[in-house]
């Protein structure tokens, strides 16, 4: 496949599509009737991404707390087995 450096990408505008179809009512009337549901499961989503983030948080500060322990009680043994 050549390289084409030169060529930028080719994108396709949207907003005179989401125009046309802002102009149909059938359409804005679908759209009306699913936002509540995309919207809640978007905020179910968001929720699920903090939470998984804090755990990550939560296991990263207790592995370096018995890290820390781990040193102390051993004398800066770094846990290998003789």
């Amino acid at each position: 496949m050549p390289n084409k450096d030169d060529e930028k990408p080719q994108f396709i505008p949207m907003d005179e599509d989401i125009a046309e179809w802002l102009k149909d009512p059938e359409f804005v009337r679908e759209y009306e009737r699913q936002k509540p549901e995309f919207d809640r499961e978007c905020a179910i989503h968001d929720a699920r991404m903090k939470r998984r983030k804090a755990r990550a948080a939560l296991v990263r500060a207790v592995k370096a707390k018995l890290s820390g322990v781990w040193a102390y009680l051993t004398g800066g043994i770094d846990g290998r087995v003789f």
